[in-house]
């Protein structure tokens, strides 16, 4: 098998946010034999970075010899605390930072927090922002109009971004979710691409959350693969059949991140998929070691990785040779 570029997920073993902590994370993926990372550093929550830990991190990589392969922006303040069924209804309180709250002031700090991972990706030399967005579709489901209310707010904010999407050439890519059945997001994506150019919006498709919520774990990515521009590639087993969404909250344990081939996906169809999508390689694998061995871990991520990538690009080739 040929040598192929993988790109690793920096949350791999967890989040170290020492300076210290963060370079070896850094220092141990370029170890492993990864090109690339994918910046996954607070991904969740409201914290802002500042200009002079961009240009720190960048350093680092250029040190490293690694290349950035897209960033894991956060949504803004997790909407779990004060609500039991986070994924499911209204939040409880308007977060302070939240680009879809029906508060005005939020929504903009909110639209803030996202631009500041813009600017964190144009500063470390990539093209592509991953966005959240977690749907309350219970309350869609018992209020139509705050559904509508919901997306408006959405589209202000993305309206927002637009400009500065164009000033950096940083796209937002929204990600399919494991805590929202699939009928309520493909509403939602149809909203979004039908209204925003795949210049500035894109889909990221997470493989392992395609497993949970929905009968066909591609379903997602097979109806918006022309805007395919992120993915992260992980593994799981799959519970959604057998499991109620709300049990499956309770086990807050479906989306397991596991290595290729340790689950369900079927990797074969997928590598068809992206082989017939605009995406740009490397693959990101977003995976977590939890309690495995690590170094025999990051060995298995590459190797699986680069099986993937040998695959979509076999696809490719045939591609091209029935053209």
């Amino acid at each position: 098998m040929m040598e192929f570029n993988v790109a690793y997920a920096t949350d791999f073993a967890g989040e170290c946010l020492s300076a210290e902590g963060l370079y070896d994370t850094l220092r141990r993926i370029a170890k492993a034999g990864f090109s690339h990372i994918h910046w996954c550093h607070e991904w969740n929550g409201d914290y802002t970075y500042s200009i002079y830990e961009m240009r720190q991190i960048k350093s680092w990589m250029e040190e490293l010899g690694l290349k950035c392969k897209g960033l894991h922006a956060t949504e803004g303040c997790r909407r779990t605390e004060g609500s039991p069924n986070p994924y499911h209804y209204r939040y409880r309180y308007q977060n302070r930072r939240d680009y879809t709250s029906e508060n005005e002031y939020n929504r903009r700090a909110g639209a803030e927090l996202i631009r500041n991972r813009m600017e964190m990706a144009y500063v470390l030399e990539t093209d592509a922002i991953v966005l959240h967005m977690l749907l309350p579709y219970k309350s869609f489901e018992q209020d139509s109009s705050f559904k509508e209310r919901y997306y408006q707010q959405v589209y202000k904010s993305l309206d927002e971004l637009e400009t500065y999407s164009r000033e950096t050439g940083v796209r937002i890519c929204v990600e399919n979710m494991d805590g929202t059945p699939n009928i309520h997001q493909i509403d939602q994506f149809d909203r979004l691409f039908s209204r925003y150019k795949p210049e500035f919006l894109g889909f990221c498709f997470d493989t392992g959350h395609g497993m949970i919520t929905g009968d066909d774990s591609l379903e997602l990515v097979r109806r918006y693969q022309q805007r395919l521009y992120m993915m992260h590639v992980n593994d799981n087993h799959g519970a959604k059949s057998e499991l109620s969404f709300e049990v499956l909250e309770e086990m807050n344990g479906c989306d397991e991140h596991l290595n290729p081939f340790r689950g369900k996906v079927n990797w074969e169809e997928y590598a068809k998929l992206v082989a017939g999508s605009p995406y740009e390689l490397p693959i990101v694998m977003e995976v977590s070691k939890r309690d495995a061995d690590e170094e025999e871990f990051l060995r298995e991520s590459m190797e699986t990785g680069r099986k993937i990538t040998d695959m979509i690009l076999n696809y490719r080739k045939y591609r091209v040779l029935l053209t």
